[in-house]
């Protein structure tokens, strides 16, 4: 088994269905920059991801990302469709492939204390599509229980502050950073091309500007405070996520 779903039900932001899935049990996932960890997905449990994106109703699992981007309505054709999105997640990829094979029945069903078993000792990505604040938090508590090591980043961390042991605040400006400090969080800045890092910030190793010394895999500094690192991470502005911060200064 490479793969399985350890919650199906309402997501915490809007009640809507959600699906957790834990992917590369046993290969590691094929992801060049995080190297090889169990990737878990959060995913509407009822819709592609693809088709989520254009009506808004990614935002079962995604909140109020910034990166999630907006719906307007096609003058040509009349349906609803995605502007600025600016999300690093690529959906062709993982979440589609994932999405696919949830809907053949590829990825049993588990009890959470199954899924902890079968992540014990294992490197996990938390939210390698979908922010862990739409999932109950006690799903985590439980699953994530005798993991290894993990990484994990959410943008709904003034609404889930319970989510500072095992996942790091994604910020977008230094206001962001100072808030989610004060709420407890380490912090993951994404800064604008040629800003210096912060006090307190260290650069992500993993990141182009680093030369991708290190993959996360071997890495690990991203875990909440459970990663037992001290200082914040910083990674500068990159592929689509550039988008948003040249909207802003434009």
């Amino acid at each position: 088994m490479n793969g399985f779903v350890l919650y199906r039900g309402p997501s915490m932001i809007d009640g809507q269905p959600i699906v957790v899935i834990a992917t590369g049990l046993e290969d590691g996932g094929s992801n060049s920059k995080t190297g090889p960890m169990v990737q878990i997905y959060i995913i509407r449990g009822d819709q592609n991801p693809l088709e989520a994106v254009q009506t808004g109703d990614d935002v079962s699992i995604c909140g109020s990302c910034v990166h999630r981007g907006r719906i307007e309505i096609d003058p040509k054709t009349g349906n609803r469709k995605n502007v600025g999105r600016s999300c690093y997640v690529t959906l062709m990829h993982g979440p589609r492939v994932v999405w696919d094979a949830f809907t053949r029945g590829v990825y049993p069903d588990v009890t959470l204390a199954k899924a902890r078993k079968l992540l014990a000792r294992k490197r996990c990505r938390i939210g390698a599509y979908g922010d862990p604040g739409a999932v109950p938090l006690k799903v985590w508590q439980t699953a994530l229980a005798q993991v290894d090591e993990l990484t994990g980043y959410t943008h709904l961390w003034r609404e889930y502050p319970g989510l500072a042991d095992f996942s790091m605040a994604s910020c977008d400006s230094e206001a962001d950073r100072i808030m989610a400090k004060a709420l407890g969080f380490r912090t993951y800045r994404v800064r604008p091309k040629g800003e210096p890092k912060a006090a307190g910030e260290g650069h992500c190793p993993a990141a182009a500007e680093m030369g991708k010394a290190v993959q996360c895999a071997y890495c690990l500094l991203c875990g909440g405070h459970r990663s037992g690192g001290k200082a914040d991470i910083t990674i500068e502005a990159h592929g689509a996520g550039a988008k948003h911060f040249a909207l802003e200064a434009a």
